[in-house]
């Protein structure tokens, strides 16, 4: 009667490592991005960024964050070892105890509106156009104002709503494939180590769900003269507080 329920042990915890590996290899070996067409912008044939002309497409690599291990085992196969009692763990009391999953904490609650550059999404479009010239943008008419933003020049914030709901970012425009892939990846990293949360990714388009609004992160890649990336932030409600204006170029994000 022992020896079967060993066999049986053995049997569950060699399944147990087989599901565990796979699943370490298809994270290991996972896909990439591709981008057909940038948000709300019409799809068409674009160039590698090489100077050829090719089908439509191109490839965004997705951006893995650190584990903040330096194991080179799976972290899951050394949970079941140290719950088993077996591996590097064996002769040890196996543990009773239920993990907990830690949540990254983010920077916003829902307490607060979302805010650009520091400034809180709320009052009305005039009031918040002025904060904006306040944080050193110029009005260039029809709603919009050019200025820096995250570190690039020459961008251009558009907010809507009254009161304001929304405030779009379009960045300068990048000719080159694998300059617009570079920026695109920067901002996408740095906006996950701010918010400490990872996107909910389609495609091209890679979404934060704050708990007061949601930021995402697109490209328009329709036609090779107009590439660039694009930023909206959503606010999920509207108040009628005032904030501070950020200086260091990550703090804009």
């Amino acid at each position: 009667m022992q020896n079967g329920l060993k066999k049986l042990l053995r049997l569950v915890i060699t399944v147990a490592v087989i599901f565990l590996a796979v699943r370490w290899c298809s994270r290991q070996f996972g896909s990439v991005i591709t981008l057909p067409g940038g948000s709300g912008e019409t799809g068409g044939t674009i160039g590698s960024g090489k100077g050829s002309s090719e089908e439509s497409g191109g490839w965004f690599s997705p951006k893995k964050q650190p584990s903040g291990t330096t194991s080179n085992q799976d972290p899951d196969i050394e949970d079941l070892e140290r719950e088993l009692g077996i591996g590097k763990y064996k002769g040890q009391q196996p543990s009773t105890q239920t993990q907990t999953t830690q949540t990254p904490s983010t920077t916003t609650t829902a307490s607060a509106p979302l805010a650009f550059k520091g400034i809180p999404m709320t009052g009305s479009l005039s009031a918040f156009g002025a904060a904006l010239v306040k944080a050193g943008f110029k009005n260039a008419g029809n709603g919009a104002y050019t200025g820096d933003f995250a570190g690039y020049s020459g961008c251009k914030v558009t907010p809507s709503g009254n009161p304001v709901q929304e405030v779009r970012v379009d960045f300068p425009v990048i000719s080159d494939w694998d300059a617009l892939e570079k920026a695109y990846d920067n901002l996408q990293a740095d906006l996950t180590r701010k918010y400490g949360i990872d996107p909910v990714v389609n495609r091209n388009l890679a979404v934060y769900n704050l708990p007061n609004g949601t930021i995402s992160l697109d490209a328009d890649v329709s036609n090779q003269s107009n590439w660039h990336v694009i930023l909206k932030y959503t606010n999920a409600f509207t108040t009628s507080s005032t904030g501070t204006l950020g200086r260091n170029p990550i703090d804009d994000l």
